[in-house]
């Protein structure tokens, strides 16, 4: 089952989405994405335990 991040948990309005079969892979999706989208070229230790935190496992469709 792979992972998911909305961005919109984090910053509001923003309707990025993150997927990857790892936190990792999620992680580094998000820092790239909040360089070239959000002007944040360094995410604080503090924001990347969030970003931990709020990854979740994605629901398959039935």
């Amino acid at each position: 089952m792979g992972k998911v991040l909305k961005c919109s948990e984090l910053v509001s309005g923003c309707n990025a989405v993150f997927r990857g079969e790892t936190e990792e892979t999620i992680i580094r999706q998000a820092s790239e994405h909040s360089k070239s989208a959000h002007n944040v070229h360094e995410i604080p230790k503090n924001l990347r335990k969030k970003l931990h935190r709020l990854i979740r496992d994605e629901k398959k469709a039935t």
